[in-house]
C-alpha cells in the first residue's frame, strides 16, 4: 500500500470515495456516539464496569463523530488515516473544528488517556459535532462533495 497523506491522495485511492448517499447516515451515526458516549459517562458516574471500557465506548463515540463530520459532505471511507485527512481538510482547515479534537481522538484510540479524559474528550466532539451539523442544517446552501 502506498502513503497516503494528503486529502487528494485518498481521493485517487480506494480508500475515500463520493457517496450521494452519505448524509443519510447522519441519524445513525450520531446515535451510536450518543449510546457510546452514555455508556462511558454511565460506567464512571456508577464506577463500575472496567474503566478500558471507557475508553473503547469513548473511542467508538469519536469515531462515529468524525465519520458524521465526513459523511455530511458526502464522503466515505475505507480506511481511518484516509477519514483522519478529510476531516482536517474539510473541518479543521475551514476553521469549524479544533485540531484539539481529532488529537484527543487519536489519544484515546491509542488508548493514553485517563478514562476520564477519554470521556471528556468524547462528550466535547459529540457537543461539537451536534452543533456543526445542526448548524449546516439551518444553512439554506449546503455543499456536498466538496
Amino acid at each position: 500500500m502506498a502513503i497516503v497523506d494528503t486529502f487528494e491522495r485518498c481521493l485517487k485511492g480506494p480508500y475515500l470515495f463520493v457517496d450521494a448517499d452519505a448524509p443519510a447516515r447522519l441519524p445513525a451515526l450520531l446515535a451510536l456516539a450518543d449510546d457510546r458516549v452514555g455508556l462511558c459517562a454511565a460506567i464512571l458516574d456508577k464506577n463500575s464496569g472496567d474503566p478500558d471500557d471507557v475508553n473503547q465506548y469513548a473511542y467508538e463515540g469519536m469515531l462515529a463523530c468524525v465519520r458524521a463530520l465526513v459523511y455530511a459532505h458526502g464522503y466515505r471511507e475505507a480506511g481511518l488515516r484516509c477519514l483522519m485527512l478529510a476531516c482536517e481538510k474539510l473541518r479543521v482547515e475551514k476553521g469549524e473544528l479544533e485540531p484539539d479534537h481529532l488529537r484527543w481522538f487519536e489519544r484515546v484510540q491509542g488508548r493514553r488517556t485517563r478514562p476520564e479524559e477519554a470521556r471528556d474528550a468524547a462528550l466535547a466532539l459529540l457537543a461539537r459535532t451536534r452543533e456543526l451539523l445542526a448548524a449546516a442544517a439551518t444553512t439554506p446552501t449546503t455543499t456536498t462533495a466538496s
